[in-house]
This record gives C-alpha cells, structure tokens and sequence, in this order.
C-alpha cells in the first residue's frame, strides 16, 4: 500500500495550522513572519506531493521542486534576521540568486519528463543529473552557513536568554539536516527521493519552531525593529 499521499496530506495540514499560529502569536515580530512562511512553504511542498500521489500530473512535480529552491535562502535570512543584521537590497538580492536559477532551471520543459513515482512512503524524482549535484552542494551550504550565523550570533548575544535563542535557532537548521543526511548515507538508495526525505524531517523543523517562538515571547525578545 502507498501511504505517501496520506503522510503528506497530514503534514501539510500540520504545517499549514503551524503556520497560521506562528504568524497570529506575534504578526508585527519579522522572526515570527520568517518562520510562518518558512512553515506555510515547507506545508505547501507536501500539498504537492500529495498532489503528485493522487493525479499523477507530473506539473506537481515541478511545482514542488519551485518550492524547495527558495528555503535554503530563506534559512539564511532566517539566521539574519536572529543576528538583526540589516543587509542593502544587492547583498539580499546576491543570497537569493541562487534560488531564482534553480527556479528557472526547474521550470525548464526539458526537466521533469520523466513520470514522477508516488513510492510507499517518499516520492521518487527523476533525476537531475549534474544539476540535482549542484543543488546538493546549494542547499547543504545555505543550511550550513544558517547554522554558522546561529552560532556566531550566541557569542555577541548580550543576555543568556539570547544565547539559548540562537542555540535554538542553530538547532532548527541541523534538526531535519542531520537525520536527512543520516537517512541517506547509510539508505543511498533513497537518494533520487533526497527532496522528499528531507521535508518530511522538515516537520521536526516547524515543531522546534514551537519551541523556539516560546521560548522567545517568554523572555520578550523581540525582532520588530
């Protein structure tokens, strides 16, 4: 039996109602909006897998990849906005550029052709050749470079209460990461289907967001400058 369309349908409903809450806990706070859309985008990822699992139109397919290319730049915006780090619009512009060459890459007609495989738990991608290496290489170094930020971030904090903040924001980015990475070292096989492993170790990420916005308004730590 399948079961991929009903784990992802689940989980973009969890992810989705997260979203909703981490945005109306505090809508004015700019960490809580990031972690909203990153929660709403990761939600809509698995909509699309379900979508992919139930029609079989292979355009979800395309569609779900056009998601994934934009989260690892927004975890890196993520990480900014903990350290409060105002960047000029080039510099912003320069974070994403990766993210809008996939993205157009991916929504190339030449990409994709291949049916997309709804397996019993993840959905199986065809394979992007040099490319899929490359995105590879973008996602576990914006990812990495997040978690450096957190990092950092912990020895300019001025109060312990920011320190283990920026421990929990470190701890966001290698929480669904390192199992993933984990997962495939010692299952290589599951590689072709690395996009849909790792979303669903993403919902360990929107749950460490609820621990981590509390943790937050707890302590009155604020981003709304």
């Amino acid at each position: 039996m399948c079961f991929a369309p009903y784990i992802s349908l689940s989980t973009f409903v969890i992810e989705f109602l997260l979203a909703i809450y981490f945005l109306f806990q505090n809508p004015k706070d700019k960490l809580n909006q990031m972690i909203a859309l990153i929660s709403f985008l990761l939600g809509l990822y698995q909509l699309n897998e379900f979508l992919i699992c139930v029609t079989e139109i292979n355009l979800f397919a395309r569609f779900a990849m056009i998601v994934t290319a934009v989260l690892p730049a927004l975890a890196v915006t993520y990480a900014l906005i903990m350290r409060r780090n105002k960047l000029k619009f080039y510099w912003h512009s320069l974070i994403y550029l990766p993210a809008v060459f996939f993205i157009t890459m991916f929504s190339m007609p030449f990409y994709f052709t291949k049916l997309t495989v709804c397996d019993t738990v993840f959905i199986q991608y065809p394979g992007l050749g040099l490319l899929g290496k490359f995105y590879a290489l973008y996602y576990l170094t914006y990812l990495l470079a997040s978690a450096i930020l957190a990092y950092l971030g912990s020895h300019d904090s001025k109060t312990k209460q920011e320190r283990y903040l920026y421990y929990l924001g470190m701890l966001s980015m290698l929480i669904f990461t390192v199992p993933t990475v984990i997962f495939l070292f010692f299952l290589p096989m599951f590689y072709v289907q690395f996009p849909s492993v790792l979303c669903e170790f993403g919902l360990l990420l929107a749950i460490e967001f609820v621990f981590l916005l509390w943790y937050k308004e707890k302590h009155n730590i604020t981003y709304s400058y």
